[in-house]
């Protein structure tokens, strides 16, 4: 990479992490590895991110947030019918491919691995792009009484029960059955 912005260059630095930590892990993660796929010398990379492994890996983790939070703010927006943005939102979800849940899954594990400082970096920024659309819908929908019970427990388990699932309109009338106020 001899010519470029710095934007470019912290891109494909990131690029070139994500594509080790997808392959190895945080502990694999090799920095002369990543600065060599990024086109620059290991040194340039640190110029780039002083704070290192760590620093890279925490603009990873908030890239895959912003993107998974994109895809969610835009399916929420397609309708303002809450059972349609229900099926927007489980349709996201599902269309989550193996890799990217494997990634999502090496972003998580390398929780252990990195300060309490850069965990909860990261923690945020997953919380405050992903989960808190996801609340506010639930927030929104509880306060028009088209559900009752608790929006922070209502969100988590229509997340988990729309994951995987192969009929979302049956996760998502199951899901309605059970959260509709009762008369």
């Amino acid at each position: 990479m001899r010519s470029g912005s710095v934007a470019d260059t912290r891109t494909a630095l990131i690029d070139a992490f994500a594509e080790a930590l997808a392959k190895s892990g945080y502990p694999g993660v090799s920095m002369n590895e990543v600065a060599a796929n990024a086109g620059i010398k290991k040194p340039s990379l640190y110029h780039h991110f002083p704070g290192g492994k760590e620093a890279v890996y925490v603009a990873v983790a908030e890239r895959f947030a912003a993107d998974s939070a994109e895809r969610i703010t835009a399916a929420l927006a397609s309708t303002n019918d809450f059972p349609d943005q229900l099926t927007a939102l489980a349709q996201v979800s599902n269309s989550t491919t193996a890799a990217a849940v494997s990634f999502e899954q090496r972003i998580y594990d390398a929780l252990d691995h990195v300060s309490e400082t850069s965990g909860a970096k990261v923690r945020d920024s997953y919380v405050n792009a992903v989960l808190a659309p996801v609340s506010r819908l639930f927030e929104a929908a509880t306060a028009r009484r088209e559900i009752d019970g608790d929006p922070g427990f209502l969100s988590m388990t229509f997340l988990e029960l729309v994951r995987d699932t192969t009929d979302i309109n049956a996760a998502v009338n199951l899901f309605l059955d059970g959260a509709r106020p009762r008369t």
